[in-house]
């Protein structure tokens, strides 16, 4: 089985609103249902847990029930960290889909414009490797400042790329990591292969998507608005 994990569980300050980000409405849907109906009907996803807080969980199941999918699906709480979502995320999967589940493909709910293609394509590569997350190259010149006043050094642009969600994972090994690991370690890390790679599983990079970026600011939002306004000819 194939298992879907959405995080759900930010909080969106950046965005400059009380409201969650994944939860703002734009063109008459929340941010989440998009990706979340990506999910929902894609033929190589099995199940799906939708890790978000006690207080949004109405919220995401009404959601739900207006998706003609009849998948199963189920709720683990938001951790402290964008990792220890995760680990309950794959610790729901566990006591739900116990020993069925072979792969989960983890993403955020805050990046709407994720592809079939692009979900088929990390399953598909998780046959190969323990770890598979896409990436774009980095459009721009990188310096490293120690202290963001004076440059340190210079980085080469063609080495260095941007990592995206979703991200495939061979679960009984990127379980395991986690049980392993102390709650510093999972909470000390920023990306879900960046896990995978501390703790020497077989990590390999796709290409990403440029549309499927993350809505982090009011910019991000706007973006991601014209975009499905011009989709939908409006």
């Amino acid at each position: 089985m194939n298992i879907g994990i959405v995080l759900s569980g930010g909080s969106g300050t950046r965005i400059g609103s009380e409201i969650p980000k994944q939860y703002l409405t734009v063109s008459g849907k929340p941010v989440i249902s998009y990706c979340l109906e990506t999910f929902i009907d894609h033929k190589k996803i099995d199940g799906l847990i939708v890790v978000c807080t006690q207080d949004w969980i109405n919220f995401v199941e009404e959601i739900i029930g207006g998706f003609s999918g009849s998948k199963p699906i189920y709720f683990a709480d938001a951790g402290i960290t964008r990792q220890d979502s995760i680990y309950n995320g794959l610790l729901k999967v566990e006591e739900k889909f116990q020993d069925k589940t072979e792969i989960v493909i983890i993403h955020d709910a805050a990046r709407p414009l994720v592809s079939a293609g692009l979900i088929t394509d990390c399953i598909d590569k998780c046959n190969e490797y323990d770890a598979v997350m896409p990436v774009v190259p980095a459009k721009d010149t990188i310096y490293r400042s120690a202290d963001g006043k004076s440059v340190d050094s210079l980085l080469d642009r063609k080495e260095l790329w941007c990592g995206q969600a979703p991200e495939a994972f061979r679960f009984n090994p990127y379980l395991k990591i986690h049980k392993a690991a102390t709650p510093e370690q999972i909470n000390s890390i920023n990306g879900s292969t960046e896990m995978a790679f501390r703790f020497g599983l077989n990590c390999t990079m796709i290409k990403g998507d440029p549309l499927n970026f993350k809505i982090t600011t009011p910019e991000d939002l706007i973006s991601f608005t014209n975009i499905v306004c011009q989709n939908e000819g409006i």
